[in-house]
């Protein structure tokens, strides 16, 4: 009967009707939430019938998708997405936009969420390869792939196009370690070139090297450190607040509660501290910049490290490299990974394992030798006698 009902099938029915094009199918059937839909404009009974068989057996397996929903454009998801994003601090939130804004939108950003494919998502994946390295492409596919893992969550995917992509591999770079030595001398080459000495006082960016090199902060740690973060009873820094930069403007902030610690100070460097916030407020920065207020790491490296690392033979050095100093320092001082862990803020003993493995690797020689020691007070193989 055309133009009527033509069959039922489970729970929707498939209706022929006429056109100019000549007869066509419509699909009408009910949502997960029992809502009434339909879609037309099947040329044959048999496409209907598919669809319609593939909605009941996607609803039973809990993965039917609305076609509305996905017809979303995933640059107006990508904005959406970052909005709903309240577990971001803002230097999370600001890495994302740019991302998003550079490399998503402008070649994906107008595609609807359904027509998203894997195989799409693999070929701008691959372009990007041609202009950014392993690391970058990673960090790029990675908010992608969040953004479409939450697409997922709300029922406007069926699954993510943007999992179990071909990515090339993150070779891992050797990281610089100084010696004592040379924290020494770098401390010195800094405090030589005399700069930012404001009302007779000297910058302490000398202390503010060895601060970073033994104590592992992270430089918005070390900028936004205060004079009541110190606690010298304890020999503890308190690590309580962090210094960001959003557009410029530098932003006090909260560490994540991981980050959040107490960490020791060596007895020199504590009285060196003790010299340095002598008289200053218990809410002014330990390390201020010249004229006052929070230092800027830019501001830090090209008045100071640079040049001094120049003058001990590490040219190219970052205050980052100082927090890799530390973790070496303390480690080859017999600090355990744990200890190591707390001292630098990882989440996670495994962080610390993953991001200093190479560290570790004499752990194994000093295993080694104290088996052979144990080995060397027993009685050797095939010593006793035979008859």
């Amino acid at each position: 009967m055309v133009g009527g009902l033509d069959y039922f099938l489970g729970m929707g029915s498939v209706t022929a009707y006429e056109t100019n094009a000549g007869k066509r199918y419509r699909v009408i059937y009910r949502k997960p939430d029992h809502i009434q839909t339909q879609k037309r404009g099947f040329k044959t009974k048999r496409d209907a019938e598919l669809f319609l068989a593939k909605v009941e057996i996607d609803k039973s397996r809990g993965a039917y998708v609305d076609p509305a929903k996905s017809r979303v454009l995933l640059g107006e998801w990508l904005d959406a997405w970052m909005a709903s994003r309240s577990d971001w601090r803002e230097t999370s939130r600001e890495r994302a936009r740019g991302i998003v804004a550079r490399h998503i939108k402008p070649d994906l950003g107008g595609y609807p969420l359904a027509s998203l494919s894997h195989q799409l998502v693999q070929n701008w994946a691959g372009a990007l390869s041609k202009t950014q390295g392993p690391a970058s492409v990673h960090k790029i596919v990675n908010v992608l792939s969040g953004a479409l893992q939450m697409a997922v969550k709300d029922g406007r995917l069926p699954a993510n196009p943007a999992h179990g992509l071909n990515l090339p591999k993150v070779s891992k770079t050797s990281k610089r370690y100084l010696t004592h030595s040379e924290v020494r001398d770098l401390a010195d080459a800094v405090d030589a070139l005399g700069r930012g000495i404001y009302r007779g006082k000297s910058n302490g960016y000398g202390l503010l090297v060895l601060v970073l090199a033994y104590c592992g902060l992270r430089w918005g740690e070390a900028s936004g450190l205060r004079v009541k973060d110190i606690d010298f009873k304890r020999g503890r820094l308190e690590i309580q607040h962090t210094i960001v930069e959003i557009d410029g403007l530098q932003i006090d902030s909260e560490p994540k509660d991981y980050e959040a610690r107490s960490i020791p100070v060596p007895a020199t460097i504590l009285a060196e501290l003790k010299t340095r916030v002598e008289g200053k407020e218990a809410g002014s920065p330990v390390f201020a910049a010249a004229r006052g207020g929070w230092l800027r790491g830019r501001v830090f490296r090209r008045g100071w490290l640079d040049e001094a690392a120049e003058t001990i033979g590490q040219s190219g050095l970052t205050p980052h490299e100082l927090r890799h100093t530390a973790a070496s320092l303390a480690i080859s001082a017999g600090a355990n990974v744990k200890a190591v862990q707390r001292m630098l803020g990882h989440a996670s003993a495994a962080v610390t394992l993953d991001v200093y493995s190479d560290l570790f690797d004499t752990d194994l020689d000093a295993v080694s030798a104290a088996l052979d020691l144990v080995l060397a007070t027993t009685s050797p193989r095939n010593s006793h006698s035979r008859d």
